[in-house]
């Protein structure tokens, strides 16, 4: 049989691991080190299942209604209070750590969490923040990882040529399919330059295909937007214009994406958004300089996709804040996410560091 490759081993290890460590009860072990003193949780998209093949790139991202229901009844019924990330800011600054907290963030901004997610939050009283992308809502540029999904499961073989190079890969097998999708999105990511939407758009275009029409059917509209924000519940935070990883551009385009994304959701909800996320933050794309920038851009906090819970020391990185990821694909069963808010998954995935800076 083929060797088993890096990524199918750790699923297997994941598989086996995860569950045991919630029946033996060891995550318990970690909890006093790294639970800390709350959580905040990172969601992409809420919507329901949809049958045939997807890639996990995409799927990993998704949630069903049902999933995000559950959630909020195990972790209420286990005496967690919901918070607005405006009240997590406020424990922080005022120390006060009676009870573990969850706050709820959804990125991005699409569709399906004012259609699926919201009705689930308004019924619950679940505080959340959305994080927009103000060029989806615009039309100007769409999810196209959606699209490069679509272009993936639906051909045997992608040739194309980028930036004067041809790029030849063979995607007949979903492995094959899920190894391409992370490379060509590198490959879209990583290029030279200010603008990686130039490589994307020139990307597409190969194949006729336009992501900014994807942004109308899968991005919340303006219309949405500003009828979820006369909701005390739901609050907006930036996540720049185009969601354009922050390393590969220069101090004032950083500064620019930021602010200016932050100016445009506040002149159209009428609301002060006081709260950014990092598009791609892991340590791969955002750090020191990142961050200093972002500290100086005056929000109250910023989060990263760096796998951790909060700490009474956060107080001092609040432009850095770390999330836990909710993945229902790799936590089918809700209370497996016990293990990454009790600490365990994060300690060892941070080999047994608290993420607190850098």
């Amino acid at each position: 049989s083929a060797p088993m490759n890096k990524k199918t081993i750790k699923k297997n290890i994941v598989k086996l691991f995860f569950p045991a460590l919630l029946h033996t009860k060891a995550h318990l072990l970690f909890k006093f080190a790294y639970s800390g003193v709350g959580s905040i949780l990172m969601f992409h998209r809420v919507y329901p299942e949809v049958a045939g093949p997807r890639l996990q790139g995409n799927s990993g991202l998704e949630v069903t209604p049902e999933y995000l229901e559950k959630l909020i009844i195990y972790f209420s019924s286990k005496g967690y209070e919901f918070l607005s990330l405006d009240d997590v800011y406020k424990r922080l600054r005022e120390r006060n750590f009676k009870n573990k907290f969850l706050a709820f963030t959804f990125d991005d901004g699409y569709a399906d969490n004012y259609e699926f997610a919201f009705p689930i939050l308004k019924k619950h009283g679940i505080p959340s923040t959305i994080y927009l992308s103000t060029n989806y809502p615009d039309h100007e540029i769409g999810p196209w990882w959606c699209s490069l999904e679509e272009l993936l499961l639906k051909n045997d073989s992608l040739n194309f040529d980028l930036e004067k190079i041809s790029y030849k890969f063979k995607v007949g097998t979903l492995p094959d399919k899920e190894e391409a999708f992370s490379n060509i999105r590198h490959l879209l990511m990583a290029g030279r330059g200010e603008n990686p939407a130039s490589r994307i758009n020139e990307f597409f275009s190969f194949f006729n295909m336009d992501p900014a029409e994807l942004a109308k059917e899968l991005m919340l509209s303006w219309e949405q937007i500003i009828e979820l924000s006369k909701d005390p519940l739901i609050d907006f935070g930036a996540h720049t214009i185009n969601h354009f990883p922050l390393n590969k551009l220069s101090q004032e385009r950083i500064r620019h994406e930021v602010l200016e994304s932050q100016k445009k959701i506040e002149s159209r909800i009428q609301r002060k958004v006081s709260h950014f996320s990092y598009p791609f933050g892991s340590n791969d794309e955002v750090n020191e300089r990142e961050f200093a920038i972002l500290k100086e851009c005056g929000f109250k906090t910023a989060t990263t996709t760096r796998w951790g819970n909060i700490f009474p020391d956060h107080v001092n990185h609040l432009e850095c804040l770390p999330r836990i990821h909710v993945n229902e694909k790799r936590e089918p069963d809700v209370r497996l996410l016990t293990l990454s808010v009790n600490g365990a998954i994060p300690c060892v995935m941070n080999k047994f560091k608290r993420v607190i800076t850098i």
